[in-house]
């Protein structure tokens, strides 16, 4: 039997005692596997975290709040396929004060059942006639279920708003998942106590991206246009809960205006991991102890491209109250190394440190100022910087047909960085940020700073939903990618060269027909 147990952060590796194995794993460690100690805890690896004002037709009196998990989830990974992990504790978390300290928090706890245990399958098998067709259907062989709890941080209270949810299955394929949509993912869709909604389950990787900019910088294109969207066909583990607005202030109103000492929130998501887990013989595990939060997004990107290599686990143990307080963490965003490289790499002037700009967009909000006018303002802040997405919720949402990929730097004040919708392009908007290219830094307020990109500026699967979750259906398993198809042509050459006269075909799911 092992023993793993978490403890704070610098404590080293233990003794083993009775012949029972204690290792010591710091209690830190998040956006796609962007620290090394999160890096192999996928299942507790919070990707992205999302916070706007609901644009789904009647909904406008709501906040959408969505922290994505589980990174780059191949859609044929079975036979077990990407699961919640039911030893770990989801939250999201809101400061409406200020202080970088939740004063409410939504927990999402997820449990999962077998109907059989004695297939060799896993999430789906043949209890029946193999076609999962509902969220109870029994060929659902492993279905979880989940409790969503929210907490009052201020009275100490916490209440049960959901319970025994079910999340659908992953979509397998078109033989065991057909017609997903309509069968398994909006009858996930549940509706709260109170007029919200809540959601967890898989969903199209939309956030979009050419991963090139982690070597060394080696884009595509530095444009609008010309790069590859990396993330293109996989999946992610989406939570999103919609809540009245009124329930996230700090006033419990609707603010009065976006210039109210009420209107801003801060928005963030975690993942935590109990203390000890204990392995026994047998393989069973059971964990308990105090909860260690190893995982924390906020705005995006942070962690991966401001947050030095060797406070990215620390980084992701803190909460937003300490981040002003830690000398490397503010230099970090005062001084980015990344602003340096792209210097380097593209041979242009970037502002000198310390960089302010940064350090509204990131770590204050942004207050009333002439550059954005006297109606718009994200500025949440006790006096110290405290890292995390913050909304202005006085502020209308932007219809669907008129909102802008660069959010602010667009034109378009409901978009990032007043909180972060999906579809906002957070790569181009950080990019030009960090290369000083804002009206917040004038003097390099010049292409290509302002027009820097990584040459992707949509998701190319399509358009969000209309409706919540607004996320794409997830990618569905047993389809064909390039990568397969260029391997089928390749078995078809060789085919007709040991038979010329044998003519190869390909079935509808890019399979050789012998």
């Amino acid at each position: 039997m092992k023993i793993y147990s978490l403890k704070k952060i610098g404590n080293s590796l233990a003794v083993a005692v009775l012949s029972v194995a204690v290792f010591i794993v710091p209690a830190m460690a998040s956006s796609h596997g962007e620290a090394p100690l999160i890096s192999m805890d996928r299942n507790a690896d919070n990707t992205d975290t999302y916070a706007f004002r609901s644009v789904e037709a009647g909904r406008s009196g709501f906040v959408t709040l969505i922290a994505n998990y589980i990174p780059l989830q191949e859609p044929s990974g079975g036979p077990q396929w990407v699961r919640w992990d039911d030893s770990v504790l989801y939250e999201i978390k809101i400061d409406n004060t200020g202080d970088g300290i939740e004063d409410i928090k939504y927990q999402f706890r997820f449990t999962t059942q077998i109907v059989n245990s004695n297939t060799v399958l896993g999430m789906s098998t043949v209890n029946q006639d193999g076609v999962i067709s509902s969220l109870t259907d029994p060929d659902y062989n492993m279905p979880q279920t989940y409790t969503v709890t929210v907490v009052d941080m201020r009275s100490g209270k916490s209440r049960v708003i959901a319970s025994g949810l079910r999340t659908p299955p992953a979509n397998i394929g078109p033989r065991v998942t057909p017609n997903y949509e309509t069968n398994l993912g909006q009858p996930a869709v549940n509706n709260l106590r109170g007029g919200g909604k809540v959601f967890a389950g898989t969903r199209d990787e939309y956030f979009y991206i050419d991963l090139g900019v982690f070597d060394a910088l080696n884009l595509r294109s530095i444009g609008a246009t010309g790069g590859i969207d990396s993330t293109k066909g996989y999946n992610v583990s989406t939570i999103a809960i919609e809540v009245p607005i009124q329930n996230l202030t700090s006033s419990g109103a609707i603010p009065a205006s976006s210039t109210a000492p009420d209107a801003v929130i801060g928005v963030w998501a975690t993942a935590s991991r109990q203390s000890t887990r204990v392995i026994s013989d047998d393989g069973t595990r059971t964990t308990t102890g105090d909860f260690k939060q190893i995982s924390r997004l906020g705005s995006p990107l942070v962690n991966e491209l401001v947050i030095p290599l060797g406070l990215k686990d620390a980084f992701n143990s803190l909460s937003p109250q300490k981040d002003g307080t830690i000398p490397q963490v503010v230099q970090a965003i005062q001084d980015p190394e990344l602003s340096h490289l792209l210097q380097a790499v593209f041979g242009i002037a970037i502002p000198p440190a310390p960089r302010n700009d940064l350090v509204q967009i990131f770590g204050t909000g942004i207050p009333v100022n002439s550059v954005t006018g006297p109606t718009y303002t994200t500025f949440l802040s006790d006096g110290t910087a405290h890292e995390y997405l913050r909304l202005n919720v006085g502020i209308p949402p932007t219809a669907i047909a008129s909102q802008n990929r660069l959010g602010l730097l667009g034109g378009d004040v409901a978009g990032f960085p007043n909180g972060r919708r999906v579809f906002d392009d957070v790569t181009d908007i950080e990019l030009r940020a960090l290369a000083g290219g804002t009206p917040f830094t004038p003097a390099t307020n010049v292409a290509p700073n302002n027009t820097l990109g990584d040459g992707v500026s949509f998701n190319p699967e399509g358009p969000l939903l209309t409706r919540f979750p607004y996320l794409l259906t997830p990618n569905q398993g047993n389809q064909p990618k390039t990568s397969n198809q260029q391997i089928v042509e390749e078995q078809a050459r060789a085919l007709r060269a040991h038979d010329p006269s044998k003519i190869p075909t390909v079935d509808a799911n890019g399979f050789l027909n012998q």
